[in-house]
Order: structure tokens, then sequence, then C-alpha cells
């Protein structure tokens, strides 16, 4: 019985997918050559896969995202702009009382569909080349269409590894970064830069924060590459996710706040998906996405907040990355 499939396309390739019944596993103990991967934001430990052949013909996967039917789903929770506010105003006040650095908070409202589910996938894929763009059906967790631009580990040249710290966020018409993106970027780095040599790897090179387009939207991006061990990668991957670009830092006390405050579940938005490949992980955050309902969907974004955010200028900003993929459905 398949109870599930995904569809995803890796940038600078064509669409394949991977269809059959998901199993369920702690990262550490997966051990496949090929297969699809993701792990939704509330999973406690678990990764859920697919592995076997991989399908290329455009026909059977548009077959396949056709079998979908509207979710039979009540209208979800949406958190209100008074709603909003209190939630930012509560991170603050916990910054300023020094308990917390910086918490991703967020929010999802919901949209019309005028497309079919595959239509969407290949406008995804269309309008956001260098993106990672998914497509997975699971029983348990729903449809979800998305296109990534946030990288958590993947094969570099020589035999080595790459991932990066992306914090801090400019919409077009901004200019300028400001001490807050600079804030959240830095807070991200530290981070990323401690599980990498906790875990014992060599960082090769590191670079500069660079200015990377995502859509509408500019992000700092550092880019690391580092020397690991291969029996080290499944639990630098564990340590690393989740990292304060959708979390927070200190990593617990931000997630109790995330927890406490956010009425809605997370689902997959910013837990990781991707695909083995050769017996590699390559794995992207998942972030611009919506969960699929037919003839609605449910739109997700967060926003880093710390000492220098303001409410209403981080509620735009998670506008903005919602349009990142409502424009393609």
């Amino acid at each position: 019985m398949n109870n599930g499939f995904a569809i995803w396309r890796k940038p600078g390739e064509m669409p394949v997918g991977i269809r059959g019944d998901f199993q369920e596993s702690a990262i550490e103990n997966v051990c496949v050559k090929e297969g699809f991967f993701f792990k939704p934001w509330d999973s406690g430990i678990s990764v859920f896969y697919l592995s076997g052949a991989l399908v290329e013909d455009e026909a059977m996967l548009r077959i396949w995202t056709a079998s979908i039917v509207s979710a039979d789903k009540e209208k979800p929770a949406e958190m209100s702009r008074a709603g909003w506010d209190l939630y930012i105003e509560k991170i603050q006040q916990e910054i300023l009382q020094g308990t917390v650095r910086k918490v991703v908070a967020a929010r999802q409202t919901v949209v019309s569909t005028r497309v079919s589910l595959y239509e969407a996938f290949m406008e995804a894929c269309l309008r956001y080349p260098k993106a990672f763009v998914s497509l997975v059906s699971h029983p348990r967790f729903g449809t979800w269409l998305g296109a990534t631009p946030e990288i958590l580990i993947q094969p570099s040249v020589g035999g080595t590894w790459e991932t990066v710290s992306m914090a801090g966020t400019l919409l077009d018409e901004q200019v300028g970064w400001t001490e807050k993106e600079k804030e959240e970027n830095a807070a991200t780095q530290e981070f990323m830069e401690g599980v990498l040599a906790d875990s014992g790897a060599n960082i090769i090179d590191s670079g500069q924060a660079e200015v990377v387009r995502a859509g509408a939207l500019l992000h700092l991006v550092r880019r690391y590459r580092f020397d690991l061990s291969a029996n080290s990668i499944q639990p630098l991957i564990a340590r690393l996710h989740p990292t304060p670009a959708v979390g927070g830092l200190p990593r617990d006390k931000a997630l109790s706040l995330i927890q406490k405050f956010e009425i809605q579940s997370r689902g997959l938005f910013t837990g990781f998906i991707g695909f083995y490949q050769q017996g590699k992980p390559h794995l992207w955050v998942n972030l611009r996405c919506c969960e699929w309902l037919g003839n609605r969907a449910i739109l997700h974004a967060g926003a880093g907040i710390n000492a220098l955010s303001d409410a209403v200028s981080e509620w735009d900003e998670t506008a903005a990355k919602m349009q990142t993929i409502a424009v393609c459905l």
C-alpha cells in the first residue's frame, strides 16, 4: 500500500519523485543510499523517509498529485495583529531580562488556490531556479509544497561538506542592513561555528557574510565548508537543527517560548527536508512553504526577533515571505 510520495527539484536538475510507505526513525539510525527525507518541526527526534527507485516521468508525477483530494480540515487559527504584537512584546521582555537573545516567531494565514497542485509545483520550479523545490504528501502530516533557499547540509567539493548561516532579511524596498539584521545573523553564526567545533569538524572556509536574493527578499548568508568523518555527519545534523535561524538562542529557552505563544502547529515548516544520494544527505531547512488543502492552502512564515525588532516591520516581513509561495498557487 503506497501511503505517500515526494517530488523534488534540486537546483540545476530535473524533477524526480518517489512513492511508497514512509518509514520513521531517528536521524542517527537511518542508513539508506537513495531516498527522500523530512523532519517536521515538532516530531521529537523522528525523521520520515522513503527509499527506492526514483521516477522521472512527468506524466506519472502528475498522476500522483492528481490523487490528492481536498483535505477535510477546519479553518486553522490565524494569529491576529494584536496577538502578534503581544508575542513580540513577550519575547522582548525575556530578552531584556537576559533569559534569551533571539526567538524566531512564526504565524500562518489561509489563502485560496487557483491552480492544480502539480502546476503550483512547476511554477515554483520556474520562479525559483536556485531553491530546493519540494512536494511531499504524508498520511499523517498532509501535503506540503515549498521552495526553500536555506541549505542545512550537503556534500561539497573534494569530499567536504557545506552548511550555511542564513539569518537577517530585507524587503526589496528597504535600503541597507541595520544593526538588527547584523545581530540576528551574528547569533546564528556563533551557534553554527560552536556546533561544528564541538562535532569535530575542521572548517576549511567560512568566507564573509554575503547578500543572497530569494524571491523578493534579500538575506545575509555565510557559507561554511568543512571536513568531517562520514559517521559523524548524521549526529551533526541532529545537533544543528533547529538552528537559531528558525528557533532561537539559547535554543531550549527559545523553543519553550515558541511552544507557549504560537497558537498554530508549524507542521513541516521550519523542519528539514531533502534527499540522500549515494548515501550522502542533501538537506534544506523547510522555509517558504505551505500546507495544501485543495482549494485552500495554509501559508507559513517566521521572523527573527531580538532586542532591536519592531513588531510592525516583522509582521510585514512574514507577509512578504508568504508571498514567495502564494504567487505559485
